[in-house]
């Protein structure tokens, strides 16, 4: 029992190494007890929100700052007498962390005992409610209180506001952004010692009768006699978001006030007069109010006091002068920043008695563009009016001097030291011989102005500048880089943003007194060179620019404590940086340096290190990096990765406890980092693309590192099962495994494992097995990603009803079986569903009605049957559906709800029917994707419908009739129009031309007729045209032209409306139809990028043209004449199909250039002359491309050239002669003629016998006539050519 005791002391002992030395070992083990609560009780993130501090001669704690240091998301109660053995705190902090309240008899009353000194107390953002006052009433020594974000209402008569009443000692109370109504007032009547009061978003609107303060009852808009009756010793009033009306005569007094805050409300001018009784008041303000044209300084005279004035936000334009002001003390006057409309005033009389003024912040409003400054003008010398100004910050002005006779020309402004001009522009011709002595300006701020290329010498000579700062300033305007050499006191000096081009002048290297400087986000160019005598500096910013070559001149800079490089383009290794040796932030990002990374192992100051995308060959075992104890962030993204082949045979532990790392692409990585088992702090793990020899999920660094909240391990060749932790952790909230191979079955307890998870991504992995329930305990889950794996069975209940938090839920590609959400469902969040290419049977579930958030719908690819449920139009967010390849039948219906939202509807390959609604027309104006193909619609397209911003549109093998009128008209972002393979009729169109964007017009089996339209010539971005199995006649235009598109067709992908990543974006590609070599195939779009070809076979072209394109099919129409030579220039032909005309002449012999010819038919016309036997690739074919030409000879066709006659006058029907060889053929047909009359007249004389076969034979003659009649006129309504193909 002893050994236990003393192994738990050690353990205390341990823990609190670092976070509280000095403290008293008892209170240590308080701090212990502490831990199951409040994890993150020895972290110390950003401000110091985990902190404890401990008074160096008692060794008492005295602050416990616990921000934040619970990750648990769920509510809970508090046993507040753990903090009993604290009796010397003075502060305690628990924000933000989800407590709700505290544990029956264990609230904060029991501390009030012990914890006598605790003055400063910050419960803010949980969800404390107005139960939790009584408790802390009993805290008298409380100074401060802070309850801001909480739950309370001040409704409770027993347990209210009014409890704090107790608390003698308060004088701070922090009540904003609770659900306080306009009552919370009449229960502050009593607090005497309260000096500072926060009711900031308070609910406080409307009129607010706060008559139990004697403030209600008039209908005035000041604020009258409020400050008068009974004494409130406030010193602080803050209030934001209340509307005050209607005041009472009668009010508190409030004569000790020293800070009023009423922004966001409605006061107007006569404000100033209700303010009499406040003559302690220092800060007054008024911002955001109803303040508007001149204020009467004689109103300010009664604040005497008044030191800090702030009016922004109002429509005030200038003061009225007065005599015997007395604001003496007002030193802080901000007069607003963007919202003021201060037109006109161009000096500064109005304010003569402000005197002594030190601060002076001013804005011009302007409507016009952002350097429209003509109304807002602003003399320099009125600055001396303000003898003492130290600071003035303008916004939006015309800068100018002037000669007017008020203002003397040699005004001192030695007393300026700070200058910020936002949004102005100065006046080129002001020159420093005016006057203008700026000779102790300390920092000048230039942001966004209009400058003139001498401002330098402007506000020269600024030899006391020592801090300059220019953001975004038109590079062409500002000063060249030689006039900064000027400043040579100048410690300071941030020019970013400026579009400033060309290389560092050498005269930098003479500005030695440097400390920071940050030239980032601009275009210079050239070497550093002129860097390397700043041994000064300690900061060096040169990202975002154009610099090369080597770094070698920041080796002198020892002085570094800052370096950042990223995207440039410099060079070569990183030797030079082992002086730095106190850099603590480096970042060499998106350069072009090589090498190793050992120059590093001296930078032990390091804490931030960003070596990404660069041509580093990086160790993976960080072997160079392991002397860098304080290295918390480290990113490596985008170099050479390469196992450690020596790793095991070293022994020695990282020094660093890193918090961040990402490892991203590239190599191999071999075992899994040794490194990583000596890592307890880490929080952000990314590793991906890197080959791993790994075997199983590493469960163990989510148990090592207890506030690990992010891991990704995305293409690292993991395999194995995948393993969660033995106890759940309750930092993880992201993780990714995706493209993997795991394999086996997601653990049956992940859900309670990882139980606040909100992001999940395990797709392409070889998971099986079903999906476990437990995903039902991730109430925190957003985004689950279970697509591309092997998963089977049903989607479970208990995941539909408790991940209530889920808007992202991906589980396609699987083999995932039943009903869709058949029971409970409470996934009303959802945004994006993707069930895609599994086997689900049943109906469109209902239930997905309450997801109103719902943006993107994919069902496709299962057996899903039913009708579409009409409750889908209704969806105003939807911006994608797909419901394509299921078992859907019935009409499209009718919807009047509001889907204008919809981009994509793809409904292909089901049994729907009916004629498509005019309802579609509501979506003409954001439709960019239409895939209705395969299904059985009829009629006529809707005329309304003219899809503008469409991009494709398949509605191929339907049964669409009527002319193609002006439905696409207006598409002229249209790419792929497909509607092949229906009854459409009439003309193509001539408005085709107006589709400037079209590569694939496909209008294949349909009764188009006429003339090919010239417009198609005006279409340069063509690549597929398919106008075959039509009736189309006339000539082929000799401009039409098609070409490869030599780039990849725009992959329409539906970019998720959640801000996460996924690897499961959705992407559209719908496989066009083409024939090539005599057979048909689907191409998708990887190949379509290669394709390019006309088919117009099947039609009644008379005559023939010339196209550049890979594919022709010319095949069943009327070609006559020769074979044009001009064919042999389509060097890029692949498959040409002449057959079936009437061309007659010899096979040109130029065609032997076409090297790339795969496909040759010239089948069953009356060509003549010799086979092109050795003739490049017309060699190689058989004669079924040759067959049906008797004329033609040769080994091709097995014909001798010398018995062959060529005709002199070919005729049509010679195409169908045929050499039939050792058969007879009239012989062959007299016995045929013979045997068929014979068998006709023993049928006739077996009818004429027998009377029952003579009436069954003629019935069945008559049913015979009738069927075949009816199937022709539904089946072949076309040409022979349609019969034939």
């Amino acid at each position: 029992m002893e050994l236990k005791w003393l192994a738990m002391v050690l353990v205390v002992l341990s823990l609190g190494a670092g976070l509280c030395d000095g403290c008293l070992e008892e209170e240590r083990f308080a701090l212990f007890q502490l831990k199951p609560f409040f994890e993150f009780i020895n972290y110390k993130l950003q401000a110091n929100n985990f902190e404890v501090e401990c008074d160096p001669i008692t060794g008492r704690v005295t602050h416990l700052f616990l921000n934040y240091s619970s990750s648990n998301k769920m509510q809970w109660y508090l046993n507040a007498s753990l903090f009993l053995p604290f009796e010397e705190l003075q502060n305690l902090s628990l924000n933000r962390n989800f407590i709700a309240g505290c544990i029956v008899n264990q609230g904060f009353e029991r501390l009030s005992s012990k914890l006598d000194k605790l003055e400063n107390l910050d419960l803010s953002e949980n969800h404390f409610n107005d139960s939790i006052l009584a408790s802390l009433s009993e805290l008298a020594s409380l100074k401060s209180l802070n309850l801001k974000y909480n739950l309370f209402t001040g409704l409770n008569p027993t347990n209210g506001i009014e409890m704090l009443l107790k608390l003698n000692n308060l004088e701070t109370l922090d009540l904003s952004s609770n659900r306080l109504g306009n009552n919370i007032l009449s229960q502050l009547n009593d607090f005497a010692s309260l000096k500072s009061l926060h009711l900031v978003y308070c609910g406080l609107k409307g009129t607010v009768d706060i008559q139990e303060l004697y403030l209600g009852g008039n209908e005035i808009n000041s604020l009258g006699s409020l400050f008068h009756g009974k004494s409130l010793g406030f010193k602080h009033m803050i209030f934001f978001n209340i509307i005050f009306k209607n005041l009472e005569k009668e009010g508190m007094k409030l004569n000790k006030l020293e800070v009023l805050s009423v922004p966001g409300n409605l006061f107007n001018n006569s404000i100033f007069s209700s303010l009499a009784e406040v003559s302690n008041l220092k800060s007054l303000d008024l911002s955001y109010n109803q303040l508007e044209g001149a204020i009467n300084t004689k109103d300010l005279n009664v604040l005497s006091n008044l030191e800090e004035l702030i009016l922004f936000g109002n429509k005030v334009n200038g003061f009225i002068p007065s005599q015997g002001l007395r604001l003496m003390n007002l030193k802080h006057l901000d007069l607003g920043t963007l919202s003021i409309d201060i037109n006109g005033l161009t000096d500064m009389k109005d304010l003569y008695g402000f005197s002594n003024l030190e601060e002076l912040t001013m804005s011009c409003d302007t409507d016009a563009s952002a350097y429209a400054y003509a109304d807002c003008s602003f003399s320099l010398q009125s600055l001396g009016l303000f003898p003492t100004l130290k600071t003035l910050s303008l916004d939006g002005f015309h800068i100018y001097e002037t000669t007017m006779a008020s203002y003397s020309h040699n005004i001192d402004f030695t007393s300026l030291k700070r200058l910020e001009l936002w949004n102005c522009k100065i006046n080129k011709n002001l020159t420093r011989q005016k006057g203008l002595n700026l000779r102790s300006l300390e920092e000048l701020q230039l942001e966004s102005s209009s400058l003139p290329s001498n401002f330098i010498q402007v506000f020269g000579p600024l030899i006391s500048l020592k801090k300059l700062t220019a953001y975004g300033i038109d590079g062409n305007k500002t000063p060249p880089m030689h006039d900064f050499c000027e400043l040579t006191n100048l410690q300071e000096l941030y020019i970013k943003g400026n579009n400033l081009k060309d290389s560092l002048p050498m005269c930098f290297s003479n500005l030695t007194s440097f400390k920071k400087l940050s030239l980032s986000l601009n275009q210079f160019s050239g070497n550093i060179s002129a860097l390397k005598s700043l041994t000064l500096l300690e900061s060096l910013d040169l990202s975002s620019n154009q610099f090369s070559g080597n770094i070698s001149a920041l080796q002198s800079l020892t002085l570094l404590e800052s370096l950042d490089l990223s995207s440039n383009q410099f060079s070569r290794n990183i030797s030079v940086l082992q002086s730095l040796t106190l850099l603590e932030f480096l970042d060499l990002s998106s350069n072009q340096f090589f090498g190793n990374i050992s120059a590093l192992e001296s930078l032990t100051s390091l804490q931030l290190l960003d070596i990404s995308n660069n041509k580093f060959h990086i160790l993976s075992s960080l072997r160079p990096l392991f002397n860098l104890s304080k290295l918390k962030y480290f990113n490596a993204d985008n170099n050479t990765i390469h196992a450690d082949d020596h790793e095991m045979s070293h022994s020695s532990a990282p020094r660093f406890q890193l918090s961040s790392i990402s490892l991203s692409c590239c190599g191999t990585g071999g075992s899994f980092p040794q490194f990583f088992y000596h890592q307890s702090e880490l929080q952000k793990v990314t590793l991906s693309d890197i080959y791993f020899k790994v075997d199983r999920f590493p469960f163990w660094l989510l148990e090592n590192n207890t506030k690990l909240g992010t891991l990704r391990l995305m293409n690292c060749s993991l395999s194995g099962p995948f393993q969660v932790p033995l106890r759940a952790h309750s930092a993880l909230i992201y993780l990714d495994i995706s493209y993997n191979a795991f394999g086996g079955n997601i653990p049956v307890r992940i859900g309670a494992r990882l139980p606040f998870l909100d992001y999940l991504n395990m797709s392409k992995n070889c998971f099986n097995g079903s999906i476990p329930s437990s995903f039902g305990d991730m109430s925190s889950l957003q985004v689950l990603d279970l697509s591309n794996n092997q998963l089977s069975g049903k989607i479970p209940e208990h995941m539909a009803t408790g991940c209530s938090s889920l808007q992202f839920l991906a589980l396609s590609n699987n083999t995932l079986q039943g009903s869709i959400f058949s029971g409970n469902f409470n996934l009303t969040s959802l945004s994006e569903l993707e069930l895609n290419g599994n086997n689900f049977t049943g109906m469109i579930p209902n239930v997905l009605a309450n997801c109103s958030d719902l943006y993107i719908l994919d069902l496709r690819n299962n057996y899903i049957f039913g009708e579409v449920p009409s409750w889908i139009w209704n969806k105003s967010r939807l911006a994608e559906l797909d419901v394509s390849r299921n078992q859907l039948f019935g009409r499209l219906p009718q919807w009047r709800g509001n889907v204008s939202n919809l981009e994509q509807v793809s409904m292909a390959d089901n049994q729907l029917n009916g004629s498509i609604p005019r309802a579609i027309c509501s979506l003409n104006l954001k439709l960019k994707f239409l895939d209705l193909s395969m299904n059985s619609l009829y009629g006529t397209l809707p005329s309304c419908f003219k899809p503008v911003s469409a991009k494709e549109v398949h509605l191929s093998k339907n049964m669409l009739q009527g002319a193609l009128s002006n439905a696409f008209r207006d598409s002229s972002s249209l790419v792929i129009l497909d509607l092949s393979y229906n009854h459409l009729k009439g003309n193509i169109p001539n408005w085709i031309s107006h589709l400037s964007d079209l590569s694939y017009l496909l209008l294949k089996g349909n009764h188009f007729e006429g003339e090919i339209p010239i417009q198609l010539c005006k279409l340069d971005r063509l690549s597929l045209i398919d106008l075959s199995q039509n009736n189309l006649s006339g000539g082929i235009p000799s401009c039409l032209k098609v070409s490869v598109l030599n780039y990849v067709i725009e992959q329409y992908i539906w970019y998720h409306l959640l801000d996460v990543d996924t690897n499961s974006s959705m992407s559209i590609e719908v496989p066009i139809e083409y024939t090539v070599k005599s057979n048909s195939y689907s191409y998708k779009r990887r190949m379509l990028q290669y394709m390019s070809g006309i088919d117009l076979s099947c039609n009644n072209f008379e005559t023939k043209n010339i196209m550049k394109l890979i594919t022709l099919n010319l095949s069943h129409n009327s070609l006559t004449g020769p074979v044009p030579r001009a064919f042999s220039n389509l060097t890029d032909m692949e498959s040409l199909d002449l057959s079936y005309n009437n061309l007659t002449g010899n096979i040109p012999v130029e065609f032997a250039v076409l090297n790339f010819l795969e496909y040759f038919n010239v089948s069953y016309n009356n060509l003549s002359g010799k086979t092109p036997e050795g003739i490049g690739q017309l060699g190689t074919f058989d004669e079924s491309s040759y067959v049906g030409n008797p004329f033609l000879c040769g080994s091709l066709v097995g014909k001798n050239c010398s018995l062959v006659v060529t005709p002199l006058t070919p005729k049509a029907t010679a195409i169908n002669k045929e050499d039939h060889g050792f058969i007879d053929m009239d012989a062959f047909y007299g016995s045929f003629s013979a045997c068929y009359v014979m068998v006709l007249l023993c049928i006739a004389a077996m009818l004429y016998i027998n009377s029952y076969w003579r009436q069954a034979w003629f019935y069945y003659i008559q049913m015979a006539v009738d069927s075949c009649y009816y199937f022709v006129v539904d089946n072949f309504p076309g040409s022979f050519c349609s019969r034939n193909m």
